[in-house]
């Protein structure tokens, strides 16, 4: 799914890094979601404004990786 990454927070749990991530959709520019990834599913240097692929597995995001 296309998306832009409106913000992204790192935060660890139990040692293990992940990420909060809010982004807007293609289809839906004025309605941010909400969603968490690890660390080794997000590409290094991910900042808002980027134009990002989610990508999903059974409803939980699964990889974000940016669109040229």
């Amino acid at each position: 799914m296309e998306a832009i990454l409106a913000a992204i927070q790192p935060y660890d749990i139990h040692g293990t890094r992940y990420f909060k991530i809010l982004y807007a959709t293609k289809d839906q520019p004025d309605r941010m979601t909400e969603g968490r990834v690890a660390a080794e599913g997000i590409y290094r240097g991910a900042q808002p404004g980027d134009r990002i692929d989610i990508r999903f597995l059974l409803g939980v995001i699964d990889e974000v990786t940016k669109l040229d």
